[in-house]
């Protein structure tokens, strides 16, 4: 059994008496806690969570408010704690690990086509203001786009593949 799901398991009845508190319906409980464990296993295994527990009782809350809004009651929250503007936390975790992957397989380009795809897509420049800012023709400049998406797509493929 893997650390997190041992951390789950010993945390159980911690997280069910949580649920049973944020829940109009008790009996949903469990419901809620296996889908909650589910998740973090399943984030688990995309990347190492350093305190399942905790992190498990944030997802929880999703659950729960998801489950509201899903049921039609979005007007009416179940606890004044979740109503917030940010985003959940396994959405947050999740964007933190794309965002941190794309800056891995971006630092992979040479240092010039790095410069291209950065000014054009990050930037929001036009092939013009590119090629007039490098001195280099506007083909050159498609020319690096299209291998810069092509050398991407390659690492990107390469890392989910796991090599």
């Amino acid at each position: 059994m893997s650390g997190t799901a041992a951390a789950l398991t010993a945390g159980y009845a911690r997280l069910l008496a949580y649920a049973r508190k944020r829940l109009r319906d008790p009996d949903q409980a469990e419901e809620v806690v296996q889908e909650t464990m589910l998740r973090v296993i399943e984030q688990d295994r995309r990347q190492a969570i350093e305190q399942p527990l905790a992190y498990a009782f944030r997802v929880a809350d999703s659950v729960v408010y998801a489950g509201a809004r899903r049921d039609g009651r979005a007007g009416e929250p179940v606890d004044p704690d979740l109503v917030c503007a940010a985003p959940l936390p396994d959405a947050t975790l999740d964007y933190r690990q794309r965002l941190a992957r794309f800056e891995t397989v971006l630092a992979t380009l040479p240092a010039q086509r790095r410069t291209v795809f950065v000014k054009r897509h990050i930037e929001g420049k036009s092939r013009g203001e590119i090629a007039e800012e490098l001195g280099m023709g506007i083909e050159a400049v498609k020319k690096h786009l299209v291998r810069a998406m092509i050398d991407l797509a390659a690492v990107a493929d390469a890392l989910d593949l796991g090599q």
